[in-house]
């Protein structure tokens, strides 16, 4: 029988559902949030064949109201044509109900003001931070 006392719980809940040089994204079954690191420059879908395969993954993984930390803090500018794959994730998220995101903005300014246009497209309430204890925080409160 699976137990969910805190004493004899295994000592971590995340699942790695992708580590890849452009991204990493782990769902904390726990806490019931994923993750997602963007890595510095992707040149065309073609680096990232997986992500929106990796993303679905992830939903499935999750349960009502999760939350999620977007740490895009060493992203570089993308190049226009990936703006359309950034959109469906974001679309996917919020149409899976996301009850609270954080996103730690990328250093890049220019990467920045990408980012902030594809949130605007999705019309999510996205909360930003400028480190992730801020954001764990925040979102471990909520």
């Amino acid at each position: 029988m699976y137990s969910t006392d805190k004493h004899t719980a295994p000592e971590t809940s995340i699942i790695q559902i992708a580590k890849t040089d452009c991204y990493e994204l782990q769902y904390d079954e726990l806490s019931n949030r994923i993750y997602l690191t963007l890595l510095g420059y992707w040149k065309d879908k073609e680096v990232v064949p997986e992500y929106l395969n990796d993303w679905q993954k992830a939903i499935k993984l999750t349960r009502p109201d999760f939350s999620l930390l977007l740490d895009m803090r060493t992203m570089i500018t993308h190049p226009p044509s990936l703006n359309s794959l950034h959109l469906e994730v974001h679309n996917l998220i919020k149409d899976n109900s996301a009850s609270q995101i954080a996103l730690l903005e990328p250093i890049d300014r220019i990467a920045t003001l990408q980012i902030q246009q594809i949130i605007a497209q999705c019309d999510m309430q996205i909360s930003s931070f400028l480190n992730a204890d801020e954001a764990e925080e925040w979102l471990n409160a909520g």
